[in-house]
């Protein structure tokens, strides 16, 4: 309907401008909206302010240049109007809301998305990548279902994406799980020895472990470090990834491609990348890192707790950028840190020719992005393609207070626990529904309630309510007859107030959807969705006595038409989002109550 909109005012400008009333060389980019107050029409639109430079005259002469001279091919347009200092607002014809139905059948799964990788753009969307050392847990939940519907997002937006996780199969706390592996290993055969303070004291470690002896016997049992070490290393990043696998899999969320850190050093990419930094000058040696604003660092930053390790070396200057301070990037012994590698990662993106390229990291991660956006603009590359999204960690609650631990296994709480609690779905929803940097608590005793106060159960019970209209017309002996019997006749019964704005916004999914993947924001889609459930709901109860299914038969073709309209363009959203459209859900708690009195 927006692009009708839009194509009434191209045609007009053009003619304008063929006739010599107004002169321009391009149109700058407008917008058309729904106005706030209905009083004011069907769509507004700011184009006659915005060409007011490009053309040389007053707002309001445009307007009316344009209302005067109207070019409505389709005759879709009722009423122009020109309000204030030169906005334009349109009432059109009701026909134009009647065939959003037919239109949204028509388009069917499709409704909403662009052809797959039709905007030429090729993009990469890294998340989770949760180190290899445990599970998938609570603290990586966010980020998990953020990136994937990000990438939902994307893949409906047009683009070729590519969905990446970083594994950081390399350093120190991948050893330590090797040694506690081996130490595990060993306590299956009888021998006495005990786990140090910073090894991997949960039960999962010890199921791996017996993976291993049943893989390897005794063999491991005696032989030197040098030959245990890489093997128990590489079995527990082999068993926690095909546990992370596993998780992601519960919850709905699939990976192109795992990226390993140790394929970086092993390939001398990690080292070559500071060469590479010396090589443009952008690197020097000393003692300490340069500041900006002589600021003195924090004494529980990490940087001031590992000051001993960090005796001079090769500094990176960060500093031209946003960076506070320089970052070393070789120490004083000659070793790569933990910043050496991801840079040499991002590098990497860069070569491989995506157009944008996103990480969602948890929101302590926030000090790392402007040392990753100096080293890639010390590198020459367009830092722009480069965008990060910053979760929140949320409170995850049950009568009220923090849960932190499983109950059934004692150890950190983790994804598939509040999977197999909560639901995929309630996880998936109340992880998108607000912006990525807010705070917010997950109430487990609330998603578990059949009440319309319960968002996820609202968000699936307006879903589920088309369907069962659907199938109680069909039980009346009145089905829809579909997308190729629907007359126009009977589409033209939609003329209420409540159901224009219905399929008015039902007709904006396409663009939500562009919007929200522009903005990396999927809640606006979660939105949308909720709007729409909640002008349906109220539509439904308003209109009892004057109901969806009736004797009217004109009249009952034409909503069904709406009914089964909305059902596909809300199965299409939640879809883009990744949750279940249910065809069946008990009605709430309040509306069973009501009908029993």
């Amino acid at each position: 309907m927006r692009q009708k909109v839009r194509a009434v005012v191209d045609e007009t400008l053009s003619a304008l401008k063929s006739k010599g009333v107004l002169s321009f060389e391009q149109v700058p980019g407008y917008a058309i909206e729904v106005p706030k107050n209905p009083e004011h029409g069907d769509w507004s639109c700011n184009v006659a302010m915005v060409m007011s430079k490009a053309a040389g005259k007053k707002p309001g002469d445009i307007a009316d240049a344009i209302i005067a001279n109207l070019v409505d091919k389709d005759g879709i347009v009722t009423k122009v109007e020109r309000a204030g200092p030169g906005f334009l607002n349109f009432r059109l014809k009701d026909t134009v809301f009647q065939t959003v139905a037919r239109d949204v059948l028509r388009a069917g799964e499709s409704f909403g998305r662009q052809p797959a990788k039709s905007s030429g753009k090729r993009v990469q969307v890294e998340f989770v990548s949760a180190n290899p050392t445990g599970p998938v847990h609570i603290g990586h939940a966010r980020g998990a279902f953020m990136g994937d519907a990000l990438a939902r997002l994307l893949d409906a937006a047009g683009h070729d994406v590519t969905r990446e996780f970083y594994i950081n199969d390399y350093g120190k706390q991948v050893e330590t799980l090797g040694r506690t592996v081996h130490k595990r290993y060993r306590q299956l055969f009888g021998q006495q020895v005990e786990l140090v303070e910073g090894e991997y004291p949960a039960a999962y470690v010890i199921d791996i472990a017996k993976t291993w002896r049943e893989e390897v016997g005794e063999r491991y049992l005696t032989a030197p470090e040098s030959e245990w070490l890489p093997e128990a290393m590489a079995v527990g990043i082999r068993e926690n990834l095909k546990a992370i696998r596993a998780t992601l899999e519960m919850a709905g969320i699939r990976h192109d491609v795992f990226f390993s850190e140790a394929s970086l050093h092993a390939s001398n990419k990690v080292r070559s990348i500071v060469d590479v930094y010396r090589e443009r000058g952008a690197t020097y040696e000393a003692t300490e890192a340069r500041r900006k604003d002589a600021k003195v660092r924090s004494e529980d930053s990490k940087a001031a707790q590992y000051s001993d390790r960090q005796r001079g070396g090769t500094f990176l200057m960060t500093t031209q950028l946003k960076d506070d301070e320089d970052r070393i990037i070789l120490r004083h012994d000659g070793t790569p840190v933990y910043l050496t590698a991801d840079l040499a990662y991002h590098k990497e993106k860069f070569d491989r020719g995506f157009d944008l390229m996103i990480d969602v990291f948890g929101a302590d991660h926030a000090g790392h992005v402007p040392r990753i956006e100096a080293g890639m603009h010390l590198l020459g590359f367009d830092i722009k393609k480069l965008k990060f999204v910053l979760v929140q960690i949320v409170r995850i609650t049950r009568g009220g207070e923090e849960v932190k631990v499983s109950k059934r296994k004692g150890t950190v709480f983790e994804l598939a626990d509040l999977i197999e609690e909560a639901g995929a779905d309630a996880c998936r929803f109340l992880f998108l529904m607000k912006t990525a940097n807010a705070q917010f608590d997950f109430d487990l005793d609330a998603v578990r309630e059949q009440k319309s106060t319960n968002p996820v159960f609202y968000f699936q019970y307006g879903h589920a309510r088309c369907a069962a209209i659907l199938r109680k017309a069909e039980e009346k002996g009145q089905p829809f007859v579909g997308v190729d019997r629907v007359t126009d006749a009977q589409l033209a019964r939609l003329v209420l107030p409540e159901e224009k704005v219905m399929l008015q916004k039902m007709s904006r999914l396409p663009d939500v959807v562009q919007s929200a993947a522009a903005n990396l924001e999927p809640h606006h889609v979660l939105y949308f969705c909720q709007e729409l459930i909640s002008d349906f709901h109220s539509y439904y109860t308003r209109y009892k006595s004057d109901p969806i299914i009736s004797a009217d038969t004109e009249k009952t073709q034409g909503r069904l038409a709406m009914v089964a309209a909305l059902k596909q363009v809300l199965r299409a959203a939640f879809g883009i989002l990744g949750i279940q459209a249910p065809e069946v859900m008990e009605a709430p708690e309040e509306e069973e109550q009501a009908a029993a009195t």
